[in-house]
């Protein structure tokens, strides 16, 4: 082989080896930017996720100031505090009586005076702590959310329903009154529900809230 031949020869491969290379090089090049492409498109993704999160927890005020929070765990407290002493005293309003007759006590002591007595007085400890919920819930009500706003306001309604239903009776013997014990028992369960209705919507608040700044409700 003469030297030119060689020469032509080594040209050749160089520039097969060159175009190879290239070549390669442009696949690889090819192969990287769809994947950076398919990297960043599921960052963009990843991200836009996470901004339609965020854009509704903060439309569902999930995430609130810590001025807004403080204002808000309060009412949850005035009226946790009120849905308690409301339903305590409507539950000894209702329940005393049957607790009475069950215990075998004389007709003569659940008709007596001083027995009518101590249920006006229960009946009037039952209207202030009505008085007190319903402050409670209104008082407050720009500072936290609208369900659990109607929650209070239902059980408010039945406790409502209670008292004037058991004002209608006031003075008269009901230990023995069927149709009476029936429908306080009613108004009762109504109470009761409703209580613990709050007690769930405010525990999930609770749950979902965040204060801005990271700290956790």
């Amino acid at each position: 082989m003469t030297d030119a031949a060689t020469g032509a020869l080594i040209t050749a491969a160089a520039s097969l080896i060159v175009a190879v290379l290239s070549g390669g090089i442009a696949v690889w090049s090819n192969n990287r930017t769809r994947a950076n492409s398919l990297e960043i498109q599921k960052l963009r993704g990843a991200v836009d996720s996470d901004l339609e999160k965020l854009k509704a927890r903060l439309s569902h005020g999930q995430i609130v100031s810590s001025t807004q929070w403080n204002a808000e765990f309060k009412s949850y407290q005035d009226i946790w505090k009120g849905m308690v002493a409301s339903r305590t005293l409507a539950m000894k309003i209702v329940l005393r009586e049957d607790e009475l007759v069950a215990l075998g006590l004389p007709v003569e002591y659940l008709a007596s005076t001083g027995r009518a007595e101590f249920r006006k007085e229960l009946i009037q400890k039952f209207a202030e702590a009505m008085k007190g919920l319903l402050l409670a819930i209104h008082d407050s009500a720009p500072f936290y959310p609208e369900p659990i706003r109607q929650a209070a306001n239902n059980t408010h309604q039945a406790a409502k329903a209670l008292f004037g239903w058991q004002m209608r009776a006031l003075g008269q013997f009901v230990a023995e009154d069927e149709q009476f014990a029936k429908q306080s028992r009613t108004l009762l369960l109504a109470i009761v529900e409703g209580v613990d209705s709050v007690e769930s919507l405010i525990r999930d608040r609770l749950a979902d809230v965040e204060v801005a700044g990271g700290l956790r409700a």
